[in-house]
């Protein structure tokens, strides 16, 4: 947020922390940095989302006790002035809402869902969000122990899963395009065809089956492989076979769709990186500007005059 200087007399207790010497403006402590990285850590942490997970929700802390206090002091102060004010404090909070929280995490949404598209330039032509889910699914499946379940059926645990893959993705359309008009316009199922994605998820359920018969058991060439010796430490620490299987076929699958995360989290801090200034002006110089803060003064008129 850019402070703006104010026609208002300065207080004697203004110092060379808070005034330009050059210009004798008013500096405001808290958008010094690093300080004023602080208001960023939620923006930062939703475009790592992707590669981080859950983890990102604990940068929304810093955040959140920077804007509180950004808002606790322009009610408190009037710049230097010791000046408690209610409408100021609601214009800082509206914009502290709207240009640091609601619309930068949308815009590192956006690009996330754009990012996303790449994928459809690949050789399984289907989004990386597409990728992700199905991915996912296959980590429920294996977890539920179906391809034990199907151990001498490998047809049977492929159509099953298949059948799984499709619910889920009819399921998720009527969901998307029957009540919410922005999962409707975002939904990646919009620009995947339903070929694409039953051949990916036949080629990850395939994979998933194949491993389990090696890591069971293996062959020569392939005790040596990392993934083997991954499932042998698990053994060793006590894990059952079943167990140490179902662990190492999900981190395989978690390898999978890692290089689609990264390339979001990266569309991410792009969409951060172009929206962000534009974002802070619209915030500023329209909504308050023109509309919250003359919302204010009219209300505050409308008060005095009963």
């Amino acid at each position: 947020m850019r402070i703006k200087p104010s026609n208002n007399s300065i207080s004697y207790c203004a110092d060379k922390n808070t005034m330009n010497p050059l210009t004798g403006e008013y500096k405001d402590p808290l958008m010094k940095w690093p300080l004023r990285g602080a208001a960023f850590t939620n923006e930062v942490g939703e475009a790592l989302r992707p590669v981080i997970g859950s983890y990102a929700t604990l940068s929304w802390a810093p955040a959140l006790l920077y804007i509180g206090a950004d808002i606790y002091d322009k009610y408190k102060n009037n710049q230097t002035e010791y000046s408690p004010n209610s409408k100021r404090c609601l214009k800082q909070a509206c914009f502290q809402g709207l240009a640091s929280i609601i619309l930068p995490v949308f815009a590192v949404k956006g690009g996330q869902k754009l990012f996303s598209l790449f994928g459809l330039k690949e050789k399984d032509k289907i989004t990386y969000n597409a990728q992700e889910q199905i991915n996912k699914l296959a980590q429920q499946f294996v977890a539920n122990g179906k391809l034990r379940a199907y151990k001498d059926n490998d047809a049977a645990c492929v159509k099953e899963f298949l059948e799984i893959v499709d619910n889920n993705i009819e399921y998720r359309m009527q969901m998307d395009y029957g009540t919410n008009f922005l999962k409707k316009m975002f939904s990646f199922r919009r620009v995947n065809k339903k070929e694409n994605l039953d051949r990916y998820a036949k080629k990850t359920v395939l994979k998933a089956i194949g491993t389990r018969k090696l890591l069971l058991k293996p062959k020569e060439f392939v005790k040596d492989h990392s993934l083997y010796k991954t499932f042998q430490k698990a053994m060793e620490l006590g894990q059952t076979k079943n167990v140490a299987v179902k662990n190492v076929i999900n981190k395989l699958l978690d390898t999978k769709v890692m290089k689609g995360r990264l390339i979001k989290t990266i569309g991410g801090f792009v969409a951060l990186g172009i929206a962000i200034k534009p974002i802070d002006t619209f915030v500023e110089e329209v909504l308050i500007g023109k509309v919250i803060g003359p919302g204010l003064e009219r209300n505050k008129k409308e008060n005095l005059l009963r």
